[in-house]
């Protein structure tokens, strides 16, 4: 169980550094086009992964991509504020209030949907 903890935390913290990297080098998703892709999707993607290989190889490592993430997720929800230079000004967490809300909540629904039915149904070996 400690083991299983421990590794929860480095993926956490690693998603962390990795959070701060993408804004520390004005990381531009647009123009890779992926701006609808937030950072709670790629939570949630870490999150399936993390139950499909904890189903077929139950190790403590696996927990190191549930707490990426939890940390994304977390991370998403950080982004109420954003420093834009020097500046501070209000984020849009969830893409709440963006010009892509719809796109990247259709995108959340379905990876939740597929995280609840993969937790679900997902025979264990």
């Amino acid at each position: 169980m400690m083991a299983e903890l421990v590794f929860f935390i480095v993926g956490a913290f690693a998603s962390y550094v990795v959070d701060v990297w993408w804004w520390t080098i004005d990381y531009r998703k647009a123009e890779r086009g992926l701006e609808f892709h937030e950072h709670y999707h790629v939570g949630l993607e870490l999150l399936i992964l993390s139950l499909i290989l904890n189903r077929f190889t139950p190790s403590a490592p696996v927990f190191a991509l549930a707490g990426a993430g939890f940390g994304f997720i977390t991370a998403e929800w950080r982004q109420v504020v954003e420093v834009a230079g020097r500046k501070v000004q209000l984020g849009h967490p969830f893409a709440y209030g963006s010009k892509h809300f719809r796109q990247s909540t259709i995108l959340g629904l379905l990876l939740l949907g597929i995280l609840l039915t993969t937790a679900l149904w997902l025979p264990r070996w």
